[in-house]
């Protein structure tokens, strides 16, 4: 009688540990920063993977009449091209930490599906 309870906890720790697992190797996000993806070479182009890095300083194009928006981000002296297809974030400027996901293609230009933008300064606790 014991051992059938020993082997179903057995069971029942394993069934819940990988149950565990599995959600949290989906909830952790990884990324990559702007100068790490440039070392990694050709390994990571066409596929999906995110980046971090600051808005540069150049030109920010924005087109409302098609939902695009151009820009380039850096990080560590690199520089890499974004093109997005969507509306452009609230508080997105030159400066601002961002995160893009999407592709880096062969020709040079990293196409995001989504921009993630730190949260801005507007939100922080007002010092008295």
């Amino acid at each position: 009688m014991r051992k059938k309870y020993l082997i179903g906890g057995i069971i029942l720790l394993v069934v819940v540990g990988y149950l565990l697992y599995l959600s949290f190797g989906s909830s952790v996000s990884y990324y990559v920063t702007v100068s790490e993806f440039f070392t990694r070479g050709t390994e990571l182009y066409d596929t999906n993977v995110r980046v971090a890095g600051k808005i540069a300083d150049s030109n920010i194009g924005w087109h409302a009449d098609d939902l695009s928006l151009k820009f380039d981000i850096t990080e560590g002296g690199d520089i890499m091209p974004v093109i997005y297809q969507g509306a452009k974030p609230s508080g997105f400027k030159a400066g601002s930490d961002v995160m893009v996901e999407g592709k880096y293609h062969s020709d040079g230009i990293f196409r995001a599906s989504q921009i993630i933008l730190k949260c801005p300064s507007k939100y922080e606790e007002a010092i008295e």
